[in-house]
């Protein structure tokens, strides 16, 4: 193997572990903590609203840094081409109901074939949501933190995979994997789901090379949901 590969290798392993949001979420966990509203981002949404929306911004701009040293832009990881097409607007926002659809599948399977796995009805998160404020925070968060800054994410980590490790689908299911893994704080059928929708958004954007679709329906999905449970509460699975 030349030294060329094995640089490669190395400098794409090296912007994978910088972005896969440890650092970011630790450092603007350090900028918070001297202030007693925002030190513990559990506490409340204004304090996990603080914490997602500062470490979002960091991954935005360690992933425009590190696209700029390879001479590359965000505008072309976002977009691919450079043209929003249709399709793409029409595929995420047919994407929402389905998201649902098998989010209430899984979640009522869970309950009565899997209760070892299943979490409950309730969700810690959104039980943090006390007023409109809180809500219209928590809306901002889905928006920023998951619609945009985790499908930036998901896009960039794949892209820099291929580049020194694998084919992008691998990549697309160790992330996915990850994605998991990030929300077993709100169950381990919580985090079924999210690996599933992670391995989803995934597969989109390396057949579609933008991310429009995958941004839209993350960030129209987790925003509905948390209208939804701060007007009706807790979903009845069947």
């Amino acid at each position: 193997m030349s030294v060329r590969p094995v640089r490669l290798r190395l400098q794409s392993l090296g912007e994978i572990l910088l972005t896969l949001g440890f650092l970011t979420d630790a450092a603007s966990a350090a900028l918070l903590s001297p202030f007693a509203a925002f030190s513990n981002p559990l506490g409340s949404v204004r304090a996990l609203a603080a914490l997602m929306l500062l470490s979002s911004l960091f991954m935005m701009l360690l992933i425009a840094l590190l696209s700029r040293l390879r001479g590359e832009s965000l505008r072309s990881l976002c977009l691919g081409k450079g043209i929003v097409q249709r399709r793409d607007i029409a595929l995420g926002l047919g994407l929402v109901p389905l998201i649902f659809l098998v989010s209430f599948f899984i979640k009522s399977l869970a309950r009565h074939a899997l209760p070892g796995i299943y979490s409950g009805e309730r969700n810690v998160l959104e039980e943090l949501m006390k007023s409109p404020l809180d809500l219209g925070l928590f809306m901002l968060v889905a928006i920023v933190a998951g619609g945009f800054r985790e499908e930036l994410q998901r896009a960039f980590i794949i892209q820099r995979f291929e580049a020194g490790w694998g084919p992008a689908w691998l990549g697309a299911i160790l992330f996915a994997l990850l994605f998991g893994y990030g929300h077993l704080i709100q169950g381990k059928d919580e985090a079924i789901i999210a690996g599933i929708f992670g391995l989803l958004w995934g597969g989109i954007y390396v057949a579609r090379r933008n991310i429009v679709a995958t941004s839209l329906s993350h960030g129209l999905y987790d925003a509905l949901e948390l209208i939804r449970y701060y007007f009706w509460g807790p979903m009845r699975f069947l």
